[in-house]
């Protein structure tokens, strides 16, 4: 089956770090951002397709929200492509990062494990102001996808979320900045 070049990207689990530090990277997110539209009108073709997908966002979504950067479209495009969830409403919670919260830039991969999102909070996205654990009581109206297989294995139990259809998100603790010399760029 044959898929345009950028979505080949996702499906293989090729790297992101190449285009995102390239000095054309506006133009690589005018090309993924329209990628990203023809999406959200063509769904994956089987089930497999979609899966896949599934596994390849919880890998890289972080990279691939730093490419898009433009949340409403990534998360409409998600409502297309991700299997989709089909349960209660779910107590989950998230390791932020203070800067995008701040900024109103919560991202979309949430745990039911509030350790798992202790994990990121005082890690990964504990850059410049520092990381947070936030939790919400998520309606399943806005639970876009559950864990894929490839998250449950790694013990995440990643959640993806439209924001958007959140009521309310609790600010529960916070952590000091880590001088990791990394990017804030991690979902």
């Amino acid at each position: 089956m044959s898929h345009s070049p950028l979505l080949n990207h996702i499906l293989e689990g090729k790297e992101y770090g190449p285009i995102l530090k390239s000095p054309d990277v506006a133009l690589h997110r005018t090309e993924w951002r329209s990628l990203f539209k023809r999406l959200i009108i063509c769904p994956p073709k089987d089930r497999t397709i979609a899966d896949n997908f599934h596994t390849q966002w919880h890998v890289s979504h972080h990279y691939i929200r730093q490419l898009i950067d433009d949340d409403a479209l990534l998360m409409d495009m998600l409502w297309v492509w991700l299997p989709r969830y089909n349960g209660p409403s779910v107590e989950l919670y998230r390791g932020e990062n203070i800067d995008r919260l701040e900024n109103g830039m919560v991202g979309t991969a949430w745990t039911g494990r509030e350790e798992t999102a202790s994990t990121f909070a005082g890690g990964l996205n504990a850059v410049g102001k520092g990381g947070v654990i936030l939790q919400t009581i998520a309606p399943a109206s806005s639970i876009i996808a559950g864990p894929s297989k490839h998250s449950i294995y790694l013990g995440e139990y990643e959640f993806t979320l439209d924001t958007r259809k959140l009521d309310e998100i609790v600010r529960i603790r916070d952590f000091s900045p880590c001088n990791l010399l990394l990017d804030q760029s991690h979902e």
